[in-house]
């Protein structure tokens, strides 16, 4: 017999990010995993039809490879890699649109975190993860998994719609209430009791 229990969210703020500010937010290490170079690649495509957007990306690392794509594509002016920091929150509340390119995850917690904000992300489809959190189309979107012209679209329909990034970003911050720690204590407790001791 299994049970599949989350994780719970760290925190669930009192405010809402307004999803105002022209500025996307990507968070993660450094890493093959978090696929930043698809990511960056994709982010091309949106800056050709969104000059006035920014792209900031947050993590510790090694910066050189995706500094290099950043250069060449000459992306230098609107997409950004910022160092990890202890305030990752209010740059959440910064931001309008969050976006996961990993190539595969486990329970992504920065997902759970950027929706408490209100905060609608458009991810990968990649192996677990992310579709057992976003609902696509209504809560976030989700795309195919490492299709960069799709990612692209996926932000680019969040950009140009004000009405369905807020309806999208009230709805993520509404469904992710049920990893908060008390949800997630209570399906422990009912576990827990539902265990038979053994004879």
């Amino acid at each position: 017999n299994v049970s599949v229990i989350s994780n719970p969210l760290s925190f669930y703020p009192e405010e809402a990010a307004l999803l105002n500010n022209k500025q996307v937010i990507a968070v993660g290490r450094m890493t093959y995993q978090k696929g930043f170079d698809l990511l960056i690649e994709s982010w091309q495509l949106v800056v050709r039809k969104h000059p006035d957007w920014i792209l900031k990306i947050y993590g510790g690392g090694d910066q050189g490879i995706y500094m290099s794509m950043i250069r060449k594509l000459g992306l230098s002016d609107s997409c950004f890699l910022e160092n990890g920091t202890s305030s990752i929150a209010e740059k959440y509340n910064d931001s309008s649109i969050f976006v996961l390119s990993s190539r595969y995850e486990g329970f992504p917690l920065v997902l759970g975190e950027t929706m408490a904000y209100g905060v609608p992300p458009v991810s990968f489809m990649c192996p677990c993860g992310p579709r057992d959190i976003i609902i696509d189309g209504k809560n976030g979107l989700l795309v195919e998994n490492g299709n960069v012209k799709l990612l692209a679209e996926g932000i680019c329909l969040l950009i140009e719609d004000d009405v369905k990034r807020k309806e999208m970003g009230r709805n993520a911050r509404r469904d992710v209430k049920k990893f908060d720690l008390e949800n997630i204590a209570k399906q422990w407790k009912e576990l827990f009791e539902s265990i038979q001791p053994v004879e």
